[in-house]
C-alpha cells in the first residue's frame, strides 16, 4: 500500500480528491496518508501535488509527485 504527504497548503484540494477516490487512512499527524495506486493514478491524472513517502518500516518509494 503506498503512503503519500500532502503539502499543508494543498491539503483541501487533494483530501477532497483522494476521498472521493475512495477510502484513505491518516498514518501520521505530518499529512502522511495510505492510499490505493488508484488514488495515485487519480492524482496525477489531475496533477495534483502529493510526495510519496517511506515508512519507517521501509514501505513505499519516497519520490516526489505533482
Amino acid at each position: 500500500m503506498p503512503f503519500i504527504r500532502i503539502p499543508k497548503e494543498e491539503w483541501g484540494k487533494v483530501w477532497h480528491a483522494l476521498i472521493a477516490a475512495g477510502p484513505t487512512s491518516r498514518v501520521t499527524m505530518d499529512y502522511v496518508y495510505a492510499v490505493s495506486e488508484q488514488q495515485i493514478r487519480m492524482l496525477r491524472r489531475k496533477k495534483l501535488p502529493f510526495e510519496l513517502v517511506e515508512l519507517p518500516n521501509g514501505e513505499a518509494q519516497g519520490r516526489s509527485h505533482g
